[in-house]
């Protein structure tokens, strides 16, 4: 394993995982709270879900690269699958985001 730093992988299996449960599970906490307040505001939780789950499978892959001692290509390429499917996920959502809050902001200068 002279080419794969274990420490980079047990790095992103522990923050994959914490990270991940963290998105879930205040991502349940906002559609919860939405539900009573604003449910035009799901959204909002259901993206954290999902990219919570996402990060989370990050984190499951490299813990699966370090239990089986089998770093080739074909596992980290897995990895990197999931987390390009991640960034992917993430630009999408903030290429959105601006979208919709520039025009926002110049309304609200506006006013």
């Amino acid at each position: 394993m002279d080419y794969l730093n274990i420490d980079h992988l047990k790095r992103i299996a522990t923050w994959g995982g914490i990270v991940g449960a963290a998105s879930i599970i205040m991502g349940a906490i906002s559609i919860v709270l939405t539900l009573t307040v604003d449910p035009s505001m799901i959204l909002s939780g259901i993206i954290s879900i999902i990219t919570g789950y996402l990060f989370y499978q990050t984190g499951i892959e490299a813990s699966n690269i370090i239990a089986s001692d089998d770093f080739t290509a074909g596992n980290v390429n897995e990895l990197l699958n999931k987390y390009g499917k991640l960034l992917l996920i993430m630009g999408i959502l903030t290429i959105i985001s601006l979208v919709v809050l520039i025009p926002l902001i110049i309304v609200l200068i506006s006013l």
